[in-house]
């Protein structure tokens, strides 16, 4: 009956989520400020990545670190790892959650109750041993477990903790040794040039500002670009954390309930088209918690353009990030709402690619024509920057 009962909540969840799609979230200039753009020569900002001075030097290590994780919090470690290098982990100790199940670093398989709590991890097992690299909320977390060897994802610091929801009280330790493996050779040979000097304002003349619905009215604003072929940009969404959505709500159903079964966390709740170039999103990525995936989530849209800089083609984007519900003005139906500051997203996107390490270089360009604020057709008002992440993936 709890089976049935999440089945029918996911349904009727997805239900939903199309139900508010369409030219709900059409956008609209504000009066007096000439389209929601400023006329300008635009310019282009390198972006210094958190990586900046870290890639491809391996830290000088000792031979075995012994760390503690205690309670349910991300912990430091002190241990500066490099990207691709290998640690091996040994881990031993239990929790207890809820004052009711003990689980050693290795975790225990997800009873259907645990498809209704949000874990920082909900790909790994309950009370498993889990790790991420940077303490940026945008870092995604990987399975350690009791033993074995992880590769390290990016460079920076890492941290460990316990894989368990706040409601599920964690008490108890695991007593961790980590041993520095040898650095796995990756990428190309030679430095890659550098995104920054090879795009310009100019690049951005030809593409739309903003999306359209299918009425085609003016929607969300472009606000990010990516440099690769198609392999590496869905291996670099998937890297940080985001899934490809369901295409259709049939989909969906499909989806929850084979997810359901396996006792598996259901993010993949559809999203409406939206246009650019005259045609639909090509790709739609999503990250967000299972139980808040219905109003609130990380997502956005995906174009490939006709335009290549280093023979790899160009992608642009358009980031939002839902925060909940409201009422359209227009005609009282209830849609999504999204997070009037839309550069946050922009850049929870690029931090979520930075942790991952899927780009050597990175930049923000201002086209000529920015795009500064405008309202939706529900009444709301959005602002921005103006600037476009660009970044040229791995």
């Amino acid at each position: 009956m709890l089976a049935l009962r999440i089945y029918r909540w996911r349904v009727a969840v997805a239900l939903l989520l199309c139900a508010a799609a369409g030219p709900v979230r059409a956008q609209e200039p504000l009066a007096g400020v000439g389209g929601g753009a400023s006329a300008g020569v635009g310019k282009v900002e390198p972006i210094v990545s958190m990586r900046a001075g870290k890639a491809g030097e391996v830290p000088k290590h000792k031979k075995s670190y012994d760390v503690t994780v205690k309670d349910a919090a991300w912990q430091d470690t002190g241990v500066d790892v490099a990207a691709g290098e290998v640690l091996n982990f040994e881990a031993k100790g239990e929790f207890t959650l809820a004052g009711t199940r003990t689980v050693g670093p290795e975790g225990v398989e997800r009873g259907f109750k645990d498809l209704l709590r949000i874990f920082p991890l909900n790909s790994a097992k309950t009370g498993e041993l889990i790790g991420r690299v940077s303490s940026v909320e945008a870092s995604y977390p990987f399975e350690v477990g009791a033993d074995g060897d992880v590769r390290m994802p990016t460079s920076g610091r890492l941290f460990l903790r316990v894989n368990a929801s706040e409601d599920l009280e964690a008490t108890g330790e695991f007593k961790v040794k980590i041993k520095p493996g040898k650095p796995v050779a990756s990428g190309p040979v030679g430095p890659m040039e550098d995104v920054s000097r090879m795009v310009s304002p100019a690049m951005f003349a030809e593409i739309p500002r903003r999306v359209r619905d299918q009425a085609g009215n003016p929607g969300d604003m472009v606000n990010f670009a990516l440099v690769g072929t198609k392999e590496q940009v869905e291996s670099a969404f998937k890297a940080a954390g985001w899934v490809e959505v369901d295409k259709t709500v049939e989909d969906a159903v499909v989806h929850g309930i084979l997810s359901t079964l396996s006792h598996e966390a259901y993010t993949e709740m559809p999203m409406s088209t939206l246009y650019l170039f005259g045609r639909p999103q090509d790709l739609s990525f999503a990250r967000g918690d299972p139980l808040k995936i219905a109003a609130e989530r990380h997502h956005l849209r995906v174009w490939q353009t006709e335009r290549t800089i280093g023979g790899a083609p160009v992608w642009v984007g358009s980031a939002t990030h839902d925060i909940g519900f409201e009422k359209d003005q227009r005609n009282g139906n209830v849609t999504h709402r999204i997070d009037p500051k839309v550069d946050g997203e922009r850049d929870f996107l690029l931090e979520s690619f930075d942790a991952a390490g899927v780009f050597s270089s990175a930049a923000y360009v201002t086209p000529a024509e920015p795009v500064r604020e405008a309202r939706t057709a529900t009444g709301g008002e959005f602002s921005s920057d103006g600037r476009i992440a660009v970044m040229r993936l791995k």
